[in-house]
């Protein structure tokens, strides 16, 4: 398969769990039922567990709707596609805001990723139990 059809994948995963909100621009602030840091250190572990191939860790943090998007083969495309972006190097911007979806609210992280060959930016979301809700790899 190829980065095109990857690319397609994790957009329609990431726009049915999180973007309607944001769309319709109810794109916000960190919701308050948010911790920031907690948001942001998930988030990091996300980028890391991706960065490593860990589909086994990968796949504990997410919530029921994520590990039925998220199979085995997808996850073995996404590692290959960051895997062919060279060594991870460092987060080079992280900013956190949040959405809310059906009136229930999620934690959004961009993730500025820093790689040996390119730079990825990760859309990260997360549900109210802080499992992972959203992800979107640019």
């Amino acid at each position: 398969m190829n980065n095109t059809k990857l690319y397609r994948i994790l957009a329609i995963i990431f726009l049915t769990v999180v973007s309607i909100g944001i769309l319709n621009g109810c794109a916000v602030k960190l919701p308050e039922s948010f911790d920031e840091a907690e948001v942001q250190a998930a988030a990091e572990n996300v980028v890391d567990l991706i960065s490593k191939s860990d589909g086994q860790g990968l796949t504990a943090v997410m919530n029921d709707q994520m590990k039925a998007a998220l199979t085995e083969d997808i996850q073995a495309q996404i590692f290959a596609l960051v895997e062919g972006s060279g060594s991870f190097e460092e987060i080079g911007e992280l900013k956190l805001g949040g959405s809310s979806q059906n009136g229930i609210d999620y934690a959004v992280a961009v993730v500025k990723a820093k790689y040996e060959n390119r730079e990825i930016i990760y859309t990260i979301s997360f549900d109210q139990d802080m499992k992972l809700a959203g992800l979107y790899l640019k």
